[in-house]
């Protein structure tokens, strides 16, 4: 509060006084006195203040688990990290951030294997890629194609499914979709089935560190688990060899074929060609860097993982200014040094699940729904020799070359 005093007692001062009196109260509080100059220095303080705090990086909602060692790390749905140095590595719980509040449990593997590059063509085959840690959207989309069961479990038998890659970052749930993955691989091998992992762009970001499509949230949980402040260095922390989730995702591919289907995320350059890399030595190559196992850095290297390279090349479906688009002619060639007659990308946004250059190139990069079964998340099926358009509401529908 501040107090106006008289210090004159000359007549004019008086009636003033006794004039201001009338309209406003002796005592007064600060915010009710009016200085435009004053007032506006201030909005701007409080302005930045607010911004300041908006920006602040905290916990939002159920997140992990982190198993980095022998520790485990999560999040709880009020926001405080929970640290637990033993645990059950057979049944370890995930709870998802959505409001049905779906869990499911999942068992540690017990080593990870480096998958193959050439698979046979399967009976069955459903596509999906670029999910972004949406789980409503992706387990909606399983489900409503008896690819898992209420209970989160394999009920595909031995069929195979392809996840385009870029699971990662921007969603809510994105520790909560990698283990869903990381369950679905276990079980599917069980029935002869197969779950074929892609590391797309934003994979390999997080492998480096690289935090700009993150939430606040894995960024906290990152900082807070590996004592370290350096954004950069403590997502890296987070999928290095330390982390269970990281070791896993270190064994994945670029680049697979099954049957006469190529598969990588964002694209394939014709001047890969220059290289004469086979898909086994793309994937050693890329894999090779990103674990930290070896310093290999040559032109080949530096290629892979260029805007040209397999998790960034965006030239199957238009012109970049680094770049034109990829002529029928260079397609063909591409095609023609894997032996492969069609390529299934994601990365480069389409409205639906769509094809190109007479159906060699098929896109499945769509904007999937944040509510399970709206028929907005869609994904691709090979059945029979035959491609369909499905979704999360369970409709199917033949692809148009």
């Amino acid at each position: 509060m501040k107090y106006f005093h008289l210090k004159h007692t000359n007549l004019f001062a008086i009636g003033l006084l006794l004039c201001f009196t009338v309209s406003f109260p002796v005592i007064v509080f600060a915010q009710d006195i009016t200085y435009p100059k004053a007032q506006k220095k201030e909005s701007i303080v409080e302005k930045a203040f607010l911004k300041k705090k908006k920006r602040q990086i905290r916990f939002s909602g159920n997140d992990g688990p982190y198993i980095i060692n022998d520790t485990l790390y999560r999040v709880t749905s009020e926001s405080k990290l929970l640290v637990t140095p033993f645990f059950n590595r057979d049944s370890i719980r995930v709870k998802v951030d959505n409001i049905e509040k779906d869990t499911f449990f999942v068992p540690l593997q017990k080593e990870y294997n480096i998958p193959e590059t050439v698979y046979n063509l399967p009976e069955k085959m459903v596509v999906i890629s670029d999910i972004e840690g949406k789980y409503n959207a992706f387990a909606g989309f399983l489900y409503a194609n008896k690819i898992i069961d209420e209970n989160h479990n394999w009920i595909f038998g031995n069929g195979h499914l392809v996840l385009g890659g870029d699971f990662m970052d921007r969603g809510r749930n994105v520790t909560q979709v990698l283990w869903l993955i990381y369950k679905l691989e276990q079980q599917a091998k069980k029935q002869d089935g197969q779950v074929h992992f892609i590391l797309g762009n934003h994979e390999i970001l997080n492998f480096f560190g690289d935090h700009r499509y993150n939430r606040g949230k894995y960024i906290k949980a990152a900082q807070e688990i590996s004592q370290l402040e350096d954004k950069k260095e403590a997502i890296k922390y987070l999928y290095s060899t330390r982390s269970e989730i990281g070791k896993w995702l270190a064994t994945k591919n670029v680049i697979e074929k099954i049957g006469d289907y190529l598969f990588v995320h964002a694209g394939i350059s014709p001047e890969i060609l220059d290289y004469k890399l086979s898909l086994e030595q793309i994937n050693k190559l890329v894999r090779t860097h990103f674990t930290g196992t070896e310093n290999l850095i040559d032109e080949k290297v530096n290629f892979l993982y260029s805007l040209k390279g397999p998790f960034w090349y965006r030239g199957l479906v238009k012109r970049r200014f680094q770049y034109d688009k990829i002529t029928p002619l260079e397609l063909d060639r591409v095609l023609k040094f894997y032996d492969a007659k069609k390529i299934i990308i994601g990365h480069t946004p389409v409205d639906s699940i769509t094809t190109g250059f007479n159906g060699k190139v098929i896109i499945t990069d769509v904007n999937h729904g944040y509510i399970k079964f709206t028929g907005q998340t869609k994904g691709l099926l090979i059945e029979n020799n035959q491609e369909f358009i499905i979704d999360d509401a369970g409709l199917k529908k033949p692809l148009a070359n």
